[in-house]
């Protein structure tokens, strides 16, 4: 069966009409499942940013609502683009005059969403027809963006399968806190199941760490899956439209992890970054750095580990 995860950006009110509500917190998380697919919805609560960032590195799709051409959505994708999200959908009001918005994106990886107004049948239509591929072969990868505990149960956590297979009874690391944890079962849709491939949204009861240990942006590794470090340097991509790049403290979006960082060398195509703690990562990850106290644009440029 097909999984497929979808941000919606600039709605609040979009997500309940596509799916049925579940998991709510800053990310709020809607679900809809038909005979071929799951879908998974994301919205960041209030638009904030740090949550944003963090849904964009998730996602397979984004759908977003556009009233009319804000900064904000100028923001968001610039944001898209710079991970490389090419399959989505922009919703505007009928009679909107798309003119305006075909230009702003014509030069990006949304250049190829689909522009309608809004009609959820349509919004479906469209979602049911991408089918984006998933690594199955590479080593098990799950990102955690919810913990919690369950009287009965245990330690569980809520995250995707970002690559290869999950089984029940595997023993993983947990990263960046360094420890072998068992995964005890796996759920979906609220149904048990003995395994979990690359795309599939999970319920993981987790045997051997704490739910202080697994909060968002952590991961649950096979070995070989991915790594821990403080210091990276990055071939960095600065937004075109960010003032002059300088050292100092701003933050980072790693996955799931949205934490300070410090920029201590800048070089033409390279910069030099640390953060407080180690944080988990593959060699794969978009490092999205944004700057939290600028006035206007906050999304600084993009990098990937050297």
């Amino acid at each position: 069966m097909k999984n497929l995860t979808i941000g919606i950006f600039h709605d609040e009110n979009l997500g309940k009409e596509l799916g049925k509500k579940g998991t709510e917190s800053d990310i709020l998380m809607f679900n809809r499942k038909t005979d071929d697919c799951v879908y998974t919805f994301m919205s960041p609560l209030e638009d904030k940013l740090t949550t944003k960032t963090q849904i964009i590195s998730t996602i397979d799709v984004a759908i977003i609502s556009c009233d009319k051409i804000t900064s904000e959505i100028g923001e968001t994708i610039l944001i898209l683009d710079s991970v490389g999200i090419s399959n989505g959908i922009i919703v505007v009001p009928e009679y909107f005059d798309t003119a305006q918005l075909t230009n702003l994106i014509k030069d990006t990886t949304l250049k190829n969403f689909t522009i309608i107004d809004r009609n959820i049948s349509k919004i479906m239509q469209i979602l049911e027809k991408i089918n984006p591929k998933k690594d199955v072969s590479s080593p098990a990868l799950v990102i955690i963006d919810h913990s919690f505990s369950v009287k009965g149960v245990g330690e569980v956590i809520l995250g995707v399968v970002k690559q290869g297979i999950i089984h029940k009874h595997d023993k993983v690391n947990l990263l960046p806190a360094n420890k072998e944890v068992i995964i005890r079962s796996i759920q979906m849709q609220d149904k048990d199941f003995d395994e979990a491939s690359a795309g599939c949204r999970v319920g993981l009861a987790i045997k051997g760490a704490v739910v202080d240990e697994m909060k968002r942006g952590a991961m649950l590794s096979a070995p070989q899956g991915a790594k821990t470090d403080a210091k990276f340097t990055l071939n960095f991509t600065k937004n075109r439209f960010y003032p002059e790049l300088k050292k100092g403290v701003f933050h980072v979006t790693i996955g799931m992890q949205s934490i300070p960082v410090t920029i201590t060398d800048i070089t033409e195509n390279t910069i030099n970054i640390e953060t407080e703690k180690p944080v988990c990562y593959t060699k794969d990850d978009n490092f999205i750095l944004i700057d939290l106290n600028a006035k206007k644009l906050h999304h600084i440029g993009n990098g990937k580990i050297v």
